[in-house]
């Protein structure tokens, strides 16, 4: 799939989802009330079923390569959250905005969107890869990107969420008996729960994206905004693409390659929105700042693929 058109299709799948979790929101068919429960269903049930069965059913070798990648997801967010802050510094932004721009501005959509799209493209091996990829991404934004929304906070308790433990379990069990403790039965429901976790939690990004439209106010002048896809839909992914131009990823780890092209191209994360709140950030400068890198990501994010692409 080296057309641009095939990589624009690629995308668009994820981004029609999230159109139908929007159309939900407007609707009133998938209500506000709903978003808490639905959440915890997804982070807490579906998305570890969904990286439960993809270990356990992958080939790749758990050694010191496979297990160095969530190092890579790790120094991703931290370069991420570098751009931000030089930009945030370059374009003046209040310091009650500063924090919060620079959290949400710094992580990238690493799993609803990067996941689907990523299948698309390449061989089912790379979901494993991500999964490794994104441990590295919830130890940053965990730890550093706390300290860097709260001022100098920090709290690791996040860190040891479902998705995390799973990961751990998972690669225990796949480097040792694999599958062989899991009765039949109950891999067929570890199976379809996975299956499930994709396209619910984009319908409910969706839904919450409507609803941060409902909210949004551009900021004077627009800094928040051009400062935002500045660091998500320019900067970031030039950097990504110079790194596999260069040839700069070590040997060995070839598929850090493919890993890097997909998340390069993804816009914000809504689920910063989540923390913002819960650390008590500036939901205003939140809001602004994802929604805007997710609408423009319909015509960044296939460039950036295509580009990388054709680099590999």
């Amino acid at each position: 799939m080296d057309d641009f058109l095939g990589i624009y299709l690629a995308v668009l799948p994820p981004f029609l989802l999230l159109g139908l979790g929007g159309l939900a929101r407007k609707l009133k068919w998938l209500r506000a009330e709903a978003d808490a429960s639905l959440s915890m269903i997804t982070i807490r049930i579906l998305y570890p079923c969904f990286i439960f069965h993809h270990i356990l059913i992958s080939n790749i070798t758990i050694d010191l390569t496979t297990l160095g990648f969530p190092i890579f997801g790790f120094t991703s967010i931290v370069a991420g959250f570098t751009i931000a802050c030089i930009v945030s510094k370059l374009f003046r932004l209040e310091k009650s905005e500063a924090p919060t721009f620079r959290f949400c501005s710094g992580i990238f959509n690493y799993g609803f969107i990067a996941i689907p799209v990523a299948l698309t493209l390449f061989t089912p091996e790379i979901v494993v890869y991500i999964i490794l990829f994104n441990l590295g991404v919830e130890i940053a934004i965990w730890t550093v990107g706390i300290f860097i929304l709260t001022d100098g906070k920090l709290n690791l308790g996040g860190f040891f969420n479902p998705p995390a433990i799973t990961i751990i379990v998972a690669l225990f069990l796949q480097g040792t008996v694999g599958r062989n403790l899991v009765p039949s039965i109950l891999w067929e429901v570890i199976t379809a729960l996975g299956n499930c976790s994709i396209p619910i939690g984009l319908i409910l990004i969706g839904a919450n994206f409507y609803q941060l439209f409902g909210e949004f106010k551009f900021s004077p002048f627009y800094r928040v905004e051009i400062s935002s896809l500045l660091v998500r839909n320019l900067i970031f992914p030039v950097l990504c693409l110079t790194i596999i131009y260069l040839a700069l990823v070590p040997e060995g780890v070839e598929w850090l390659n493919e890993v890097i092209i997909i998340q390069c191209a993804m816009p914000a994360g809504i689920f910063a929105v989540v923390i913002v709140r819960n650390y008590d950030g500036d939901t205003t400068t939140a809001i602004r700042t994802i929604p805007i890198t997710m609408v423009f990501g319909l015509i960044s994010s296939p460039i950036w693929l295509f580009l990388g692409y054709s680099l590999l």
